[in-house]
């Protein structure tokens, strides 16, 4: 009895045994499956990571192939650029016979107005040709400036020329300017007691100059309408056997508000209407050219004649400049209707004067322009 319950026993522990062993391989090959499993992930999130780092570094090689490629390019149109600056500043070099490197350009330009009619010319100074001209109010590009503060380089009617800087201002005018009512006052005061100075260009004046007024030809019906320049004329000739509406320091307004009302009084068949303005308001050449055509007009119908006499040569002074007066004579003759234009300007640089000051004349002078008007008046032009 106990011998069987030892095998049975037995047999018993050999099942268990054999039960664990069986239920071992069935762990140990679920084991092995899974670990499998998690090297087959392994891998593939490997290969993925491979693949994924095989891309970047192939974007990554493709920028840097195109970047040597964009560089050059930008290198090539910086260089172009460079070029066409280079070119243009060659260019300005050798057609320009001033000192180009003192020209200093504006980066970027500026817009600038005309404070009075000025001229433009190829270089920065008088001596150079003229080119055109702007008017009041004008406004203007300007890109650069001959020097620290000397004149400026403007874009004009598609080409670059100069400006004297002293006519073009940041702010837009208000409106045209009004005659120097007190600069000529100014000057006449202050030469009173200066010396006589001569011009560079003088020469031997006429002998009509050297005689006594008394001695002058004796115009009939001829009227005079002018600012100080006149008043002194008058003076030296003692009339000269004329009719003078003048004062000191005056210009359009003064003509068209009192001048032609006292001209009107005496006006009429045969009259000599000889007019003498624009030495202080060469801005207002235009207005002059307006105002003179429509009386010239109505005075023909009385039977008068209206000369207009050029502003005469002026020296250095402070109140007007000879650029100022050489653009107001190039520019009113064309804009005359009816009347006649004597230019008594260019026979005095041709042949000499003399000044008190910059802006007015000696007595000898004053006579010898007197002589030059009265000859166009009475049909005897000067040579």
């Amino acid at each position: 009895m106990k011998r069987a319950i030892s095998i049975i026993l037995l047999i018993g522990l050999m099942g268990f045994c054999v039960f664990g062993a069986v239920m071992f391989t069935h762990k140990a090959k679920e084991a092995s499956q899974e670990l499998a499993h998690l090297q087959e992930q392994q891998q593939e999130k490997e290969q993925e990571q491979a693949k994924e780092q095989a891309e970047d570094a192939a974007a990554e090689a493709t920028v840097k192939e195109s970047e040597p490629e964009k560089v050059a390019e930008k290198d090539k149109s910086t260089k172009q650029e460079k070029t066409a600056e280079t070119d243009e500043e060659d260019e300005l070099v050798q057609s320009a016979d001033f000192d180009a490197s003192l020209l200093n350009m504006f980066d970027p330009a500026k817009d600038m107005y005309v404070r009075s009619d000025v001229n433009v010319r190829k270089g920065p100074s008088t001596d150079y040709d003229l080119v055109g001209h702007l008017s009041f109010g004008t406004l203007v590009k300007v890109v650069g400036q001959y020097g620290e503060k000397g004149w400026y380089y403007v874009e004009y009617d598609q080409q670059n020329a100069f400006v004297s800087n002293k006519f073009l201002q940041a702010d837009k005018p208000a409106e045209e300017p009004a005659p120097a009512q007190n600069d000529e006052a100014k000057q006449q005061a202050a030469a009173t007691n200066a010396a006589p100075v001569e011009n560079p260009k003088q020469a031997t004046l006429p002998v009509a100059a050297q005689t006594a007024a008394e001695t002058l030809p004796e115009p009939a019906s001829v009227l005079f309408i002018g600012d100080s320049r006149c008043v002194q004329m008058r003076a030296a000739v003692s009339d000269g056997g004329c009719s003078w509406i003048c004062q000191n320091s005056k210009g359009y307004e003064w003509l068209e508000s009192t001048a032609l009302a006292q001209a009107d009084r005496i006006i009429g068949k045969g009259t000599k209407v000889v007019i003498c303005l624009g030495v202080n308001d060469t801005g207002n050449v235009n207005r002059y050219a307006t105002l003179i055509n429509a009386k010239a007009a109505e005075w023909a119908q009385r039977g008068a004649k209206t000369y207009y006499v050029s502003v005469n040569p002026v020296t250095e002074n402070v109140y007007r400049t000879e650029e100022e007066v050489e653009y107001f004579n190039a520019t009113l003759p064309g804009l005359l209707s009816g009347v006649t234009w004597i230019d008594t300007h260019t026979y005095l640089i041709e042949h000499g004067f003399q000044m008190k000051d910059g802006l007015h004349y000696t007595d000898p002078c004053s006579v010898t322009i007197f002589n030059l008007i009265i000859n166009i008046v009475r049909e005897n032009p000067f040579r």
